[in-house]
Parts: C-alpha cells; sequence; structure tokens
C-alpha cells in the first residue's frame, strides 16, 4: 500500500473511531446506515481537500 492509501485508511479509522464514541456517548445507539453515510462523505472531502491543496500548490509554484 502506498503512502496516500495508508493516509486514507489512517484517516477514515480515526474519524470512525471518533464517531462511534460520539454516537455512543450522546445517543446511546449505533446505526451501521448512518455510520456507512459517514465514513462515505468523510472519504468524499478527505479526497476534496487533497485536491484543493495540490490545485493551490500547482497555481503557487507555476
Amino acid at each position: 500500500m502506498n503512502v496516500r492509501g495508508r493516509l486514507y485508511l489512517a484517516g477514515a479509522i480515526g474519524a470512525s473511531i471518533s464517531y462511534i464514541f460520539n454516537v455512543l456517548a450522546f445517543t446511546g445507539e449505533f446505526h451501521v446506515g448512518r455510520w456507512s453515510a459517514f465514513i462515505v462523505l468523510f472519504l468524499l472531502v478527505f479526497v476534496g481537500f487533497e485536491k484543493l491543496i495540490a490545485w493551490a500548490d500547482a497555481a503557487e509554484s507555476g
């Protein structure tokens, strides 16, 4: 697995753990469907920020 893949995996694991602990602390129940939607949205935002940073670096250096 390359560096980018490990970064995505680490981010998804960290976000999952945070989401699960917060949901259990505040609601007391866990729904797999909501968690799945959260992970998909999290990864989309993660990819979006990576693209934004790459675009800003390219514009700055070029």
